[in-house]
């Protein structure tokens, strides 16, 4: 009789990964942030836990060996767009949220690069 396997699992993919679920809720969080006013440091959190949701992705994909340079990609593709966004439209506030994530995804990868070449 022929072994019988759970479809979609297969030997190379032992495990499922984490990363989905915190990058959706982080996404809502951001949003609902964003749309109640006054919540800003709401959506910053939100941004936050999405932007680190990419880079334990990224890593845990093979996709970086580090994390302190998918770190400051994300932080340099959230100032990018949110610079723009808050100049260039009438969101200011996604903007703003956008930045100051910026900031701290790259303070974040500054202490990633000290902890990985251990200067921390």
């Amino acid at each position: 009789m022929a072994e019988r396997t759970e479809q979609g699992l297969s030997d190379q993919y032992t495990r499922a990964s984490p990363w989905p679920i915190p990058l959706v809720i982080g996404l809502v969080v951001a949003e609902l942030g964003i749309v109640f006013e006054g919540l800003l440091p709401v959506a910053v959190g939100g941004m936050l836990l999405f932007a680190a949701s990419i880079v334990g992705i990224t890593r845990e994909s093979g996709f970086a060996s580090t994390l302190w340079r998918p770190a400051l990609v994300v932080a340099v593709g959230l100032a990018v767009v949110g610079a723009v966004i808050y100049t260039g439209t009438e969101a200011a506030q996604r903007g703003l949220a956008m930045v100051g994530t910026a900031v701290v995804v790259a303070a974040s990868s500054g202490a990633a690069f000290l902890y990985e070449t251990e200067r921390l």
